[in-house]
């Protein structure tokens, strides 16, 4: 009976999101209650209710629903196990974005100019999750050697690669190259960048070397 539930919401919260999907691409813009939502699907608003409490929290799952997908699909991957951490947050960053692009006629209307980035509620279930994969990676980053252990700063990191997210969402939606290659640029260079900046630096050899002579003076 759990099982069954279980599989109960997981086809009403698809349904939902096809759903809003469908209206904002239709319309032109996003439904503007549960009410309209409910009618446009055919069904009544009460059953809304059951999975959301509002459209904003319809919202906010649709992005999560981009992300978990995405995360779900590159671990499926027997490969993904035994990629450094670097390869696995390219491999984050590639499929979601590719998965994106079935999306991007939605998404530019969501965007709308600065509307998107003006309701960042929409983004908060996402982030949350987002920034703990990003933990992870990181904490298996510093048993691997790939990123320094710098204490406190490490606890800065996951909200760096967020912002790092955001921005290759941004360029993604103002690319117009060819197959998106100067955005396939920009995940590679914006990784590689914070991978120069987490893993070991002439500071953290200099230092190094202080506290071994200190040591040994």
């Amino acid at each position: 009976m759990a099982k069954q539930n279980k599989n109960k919401t997981a086809e009403s919260t698809t349904n939902w999101r096809e759903a809003f999907i469908q209206f904002t691409l239709e319309n032109n813009r996003v439904p503007a209650s549960p009410y309209e939502l409910a009618k446009f699907a055919g069904t009544n608003e009460e059953i809304f209710y059951e999975t959301y409490s509002n459209i904003n929290a319809l919202a906010s799952d649709i992005w999560n629903g981009f992300f978990e997908d995405t995360k779900n699909q590159i671990q499926a991957d027997e490969q993904y196990q035994s990629f450094s951490v670097r390869e696995k947050l390219l491999a984050f960053f590639y499929t979601w974005l590719e998965n994106l692009r079935k999306y991007r006629s939605f998404i530019i209307l969501v965007a709308d100019g600065k509307k998107m980035w003006e309701n960042k509620g929409q983004f908060d279930t996402f982030k949350t999750n987002f920034k703990q994969y990003a933990q992870e990676l990181l904490n298996e980053a510093v048993e691997t050697g790939e990123a320094e252990n710098r204490n406190f700063l490490n606890q800065a990191y996951p909200s760096l690669l967020w912002a790092n997210a955001m921005y290759l969402l941004r360029f993604w939606l103002k690319d117009k190259s060819k197959n998106f290659e100067q955005t396939d640029a920009a995940v590679e260079k914006i990784t590689n960048v914070f991978f120069d900046l987490v893993g070991k630096t002439f500071l953290d050899s200099l230092f190094d070397f202080a506290k071994f002579a200190f040591q040994n003076r």
